[in-house]
């Protein structure tokens, strides 16, 4: 058998600069090739890699699911927020004979989105609250709210398999060299 000799790309060819440039090119290709390289390692490193992306959206999934079984365990054994709708209600049902149904409707909204921030701080500073009992609110969820951790889990594995996609459609980006 013959071997084909290898075949490269056909390269341009470079013009030679003028008698009176070629100083000033000289010195001045070096620093250029130095800040090129700079400049695709820095924009290669501004993108985050598809397994940093995946690892972060794990550990976001893993958090929130720490604070719902936390969540799940202060209401069941500690009656966290048990009553917050018969408060909710005592608190904004004061009912004034001349107000309009449109006060009535704003006056409940603006109540309604206050009752949603001071909700949101509570389940944070629960989730927090609770990591000293890290070990009761793990076996709470495990013996009674057993469906929290599949659901979590099926969670997990959606983002490996997104990543496992992300890798796959970003084979497909990189364009291999035909010769």
């Amino acid at each position: 058998m013959i071997q084909e000799p290898n075949r490269s790309p056909k390269r341009k060819r470079r013009r030679r600069p003028t008698a009176g440039k070629v100083e000033a090119k000289a010195s001045a290709t070096p620093q250029k090739k130095a800040t090129d390289k700079k400049r695709k390692k820095k924009k290669k490193d501004e993108e985050p890699s598809t397994h940093k992306v995946i690892a972060m959206l794990m550990v976001a999934i893993a958090l929130f699911g720490w604070a719902c079984a936390a969540a799940a365990y202060a209401h069941a054994k500690e009656g966290w927020r048990s009553n917050e709708a018969e408060k909710f209600i005592e608190e904004n049902s004061a009912e004034d004979p001349n107000e309009t149904r449109f006060g009535r409707r704003s006056r409940a909204r603006g109540a309604m989105i206050k009752n949603v921030f001071v909700s949101l701080k509570d389940f944070v500073f629960n989730a927090f609250r609770q990591i000293p009992n890290v070990f009761s609110v793990i076996a709470f969820t495990f013996t009674e709210r057993l469906w929290l951790i599949i659901l979590f889990a099926c969670l997990e594995g959606g983002a490996v398999f997104l990543g496992y996609i992300m890798e796959k459609v970003g084979e497909g980006f990189v364009d291999t060299p035909k010769y």
